[in-house]
């Protein structure tokens, strides 16, 4: 347990919004029980607000990563995969042509 724990800290200091999302997927699949000791890796990405960020919130990718974690938490786990493999291609479209 301890091992996993050293693990998923480092994972999560150098995480990606994705890596976050991982994490969460393998929690939820895992057996119960795990809940008590595994509930402290599920991270959401902290904001960092800046006085250039404030005028709307809609179109933020740190909004889209919370609606996210919580659609992954209230869904079925059998439906996951297929709820981050539609997040993966809107998220490499995204990258690919940037609105900025």
């Amino acid at each position: 347990m301890f091992y996993v724990s050293d693990k998923v800290a480092t994972l999560l200091r150098l995480a990606t919004m994705e890596d976050h999302i991982f994490l969460l997927s393998h929690v939820l699949r895992c057996p119960a029980g795990i809940a008590k000791w595994a509930g402290s890796y599920i991270q959401p990405v902290a904001p960092v607000y800046s006085s250039h960020d404030a005028s709307t919130s809609f179109g933020s990718v740190l909004l889209d990563h919370f609606v996210t974690m919580l659609a992954t938490i209230l869904q079925p786990v059998r439906l996951t995969l297929l709820l981050i493999g539609i997040i993966s291609c809107s998220l490499n479209v995204l990258l690919q042509n940037p609105l900025f």
